[in-house]
């Protein structure tokens, strides 16, 4: 089974978004003597376990391996997008690989396409992609909205006081 932290919960174990860098690095022979407290350091964050015979490893919670899979997933999406042959759009290419995007205003596909563009570099910068994934969320939870009716507060008759109704 696989268990991957929801942003939420992300921000209250580490106190960020973004995933630790290196916290720790051990021998093997650590590993092997102690393995519960190599396991309590890969709690805190990545721990590299340097081998004599061997490329050093890095252990981590499977959490944060699946977050950095899941947004390079999305991070090669966008880049597919961008890099694609013809005259098409930018926000048009993107719209065949997240056909949700199809929901959105013209000017909401814009909008949409040049902020996870600009986020999916962003996130590469820095070797941390979940929030790549919340824009992508964030965004399809948009146009989830349009297609159930809901647009802009601009197209809702506000009531300039509150109105009683009898209970149906």
């Amino acid at each position: 089974m696989t268990l991957v932290l929801d942003s939420s919960e992300h921000i209250l174990n580490y106190g960020t978004m973004d995933v630790r860098p290196i916290a720790q690095t051990v021998r093997f022979s650590d590993l092997s003597r102690d393995s519960k407290k190599v396991a309590a350091a890969a709690d805190q964050g990545p721990v590299m376990i340097t081998r004599r015979d061997g490329e050093p490893l890095v252990l981590q919670r499977q959490s944060v391996y699946e977050q950095n899979r899941a947004g390079l997933a999305l991070a090669s999406q966008v880049i597919a997008a961008a890099v694609g042959e013809g005259a098409e759009a930018f926000a048009e290419r993107l719209g065949q690989y997240f056909p949700w995007m199809s929901f959105l205003p013209s000017d909401g596909r814009q909008q949409c396409a040049s902020e996870l563009a600009e986020v999916a570099r962003a996130c590469a910068s820095v070797s941390v992609f979940e929030p790549l994934e919340v824009a992508v969320s964030a965004w399809q939870s948009t146009a989830e909205a349009y297609a159930s009716g809901h647009g802009p507060d601009r197209e809702y008759d506000w009531l300039d006081e509150p109105t009683a109704v009898e209970r149906p």
